[in-house]
């Protein structure tokens, strides 16, 4: 897994690529902290050059919702690919990631 950060407005946007799964999220689990100690209110997760997302992965997107929340700040997704969308949509939680 590729993680890249980029400061964007009112935004810290972390850009993901390749397999968000059992062997790979624990390293995003890790930086939580760190990625929400900005003093940006939005958090965007960029998932367009994620090939896989496992429910681990998808946990620690939750996870990061969660802990964002209890700093008054929101995680959002950014661009997907259709596979990837399309699991969000099936597990009906894409609202917990929208502006």
């Amino acid at each position: 897994m590729k993680i890249q950060e980029d400061m964007r407005g009112d935004e810290l946007v972390v850009s993901l690529a390749g397999s968000l799964d059992d062997m790979t999220s624990r390293g995003l689990e890790d930086q939580l902290d760190k990625l929400l100690s900005t003093e940006k209110p939005f958090l965007r997760f960029d998932l367009a050059k994620v090939e896989y997302i496992s429910s681990t992965g998808i946990r620690v997107l939750i996870l990061a919702h969660k802990k964002a929340v209890k700093q008054g700040k929101k995680v959002l997704l950014g661009e997907m690919s259709d596979k990837v969308h399309g699991v969000f949509d099936m597990l009906g939680i894409l609202p917990l990631f929208k502006k």
